[in-house]
């Protein structure tokens, strides 16, 4: 049997991720089973045990603990759920999540989530009703933020340089598919492009801000915002009531190349740990590192003028392959 001061060290281990815990510290526990069970699928024991926690929050039927606090990021949060711990759920009380389901719902493919349900519910926190949210459940992607994944690496180390070659080829793949079903992102930046630890693929996430090729934008990440989506917002800031949306969207038109101007600036922050829009100046001058092809591919990402821009995710594969 398991006493009360064993259960409140496994709580405690638990509810502070500590995965490296050590066993040691669990000699009250004679059942040599449990032990094994404790020491090799903590992960999974954190799920079966989590109802132990105090806090308990839940909409409608998917409960979860600890959530992620995105208020900067369109004012959205995001939980894994604990029966489901494969699944996330994203929730806003302002944000309308229905745009985004259906868009997933015609997508499929393996590096870009599958969305299962959404709608307006009640959040409750301890079974007391909070506040009525709308929100998203999707296909949770385990993971590093790309950018954060470099962030610790030496940059000038050409090991580094040709792993972020690799998995920025690896972006290209669900870029073209998703531009082959005529749809732009329009908010590709850190914390959307997500490593998965298992396959060492990058998967594109959050479809918020997601539109049409041509359509008007939802709104922007100006950090990452291509030349054209500013452009956009300008005109949409200065728009006299009478001009219609499709005046400006036959002025200024989104598409694929939109996103890769956002990938060049993402390509850019990793390989110099500096940002574009601060610096101004080719990679090479803070990373001498750099190849000559890859600044090459660097600045096609880059061009203002969307016509000279690389074209495609598919262009993009192509160059960075021939590395």
């Amino acid at each position: 049997m398991i006493n009360s001061e064993t259960l409140y060290w496994l709580i405690y281990a638990i509810t502070k991720k500590s995965i490296y815990y050590s066993i040691s510290s669990f000699q009250k526990i004679e059942n040599p089973c449990f032990i094994y069970l404790f020491s090799y699928n903590l992960e999974n024991l954190s799920y079966q045990i989590a109802k132990f926690k105090f806090i308990m929050y839940r909409i409608n039927k998917y409960p979860f603990n600890d959530f992620k606090c995105q208020a900067n990021l369109h004012k959205s949060n995001y939980a894994v759920l604990i029966n489901a711990p494969e699944k996330g759920i994203k929730y806003s009380p302002d944000f309308d999540f229905s745009e985004e389901y259906y868009l997933l719902k015609e997508l499929n493919h393996t590096q870009i989530p599958i969305a299962y349900d959404f709608g307006q519910g009640e959040l409750f926190r301890d079974e007391k009703f909070l506040i009525k949210q709308n929100f998203i459940v999707l296909q949770h992607i385990n993971g590093y933020d790309l950018v954060d994944y470099f962030a610790e690496k030496d940059v000038e180390d050409n090991n580094t340089i040709e792993e972020a070659v690799k998995l920025f080829i690896s972006i290209c793949d669900p870029l073209q598919y998703l531009h082959s079903k005529h749809y732009v992102h329009c908010d590709l930046k850190p914390g959307h492009l997500i490593l998965n630890h298992k396959t060492w693929l990058v998967h594109l996430i959050d479809f918020e801000l997601s539109i049409k090729r041509g359509g008007i934008i939802k709104g922007i990440s100006k950090e990452y915002a291509s030349p054209e989506q500013l452009q956009m917002l300008a005109y949409l800031k200065d728009l006299p009531r009478k001009v219609h949306y499709e005046a400006i969207s036959s002025t200024i038109r989104l598409d694929g190349r939109t996103d890769l101007y956002s990938v060049g600036l993402i390509l850019y922050q990793i390989l110099t740990k500096k940002l574009w829009q601060a610096e101004k100046v080719p990679p090479t001058r803070i990373n001498n590192h750099i190849p000559q092809k890859l600044e090459d591919i660097i600045k096609g990402l880059l061009e203002v003028n969307v016509s000279s821009r690389i074209p495609s995710a598919e262009e993009l594969k192509k160059a960075l392959s021939s590395i």
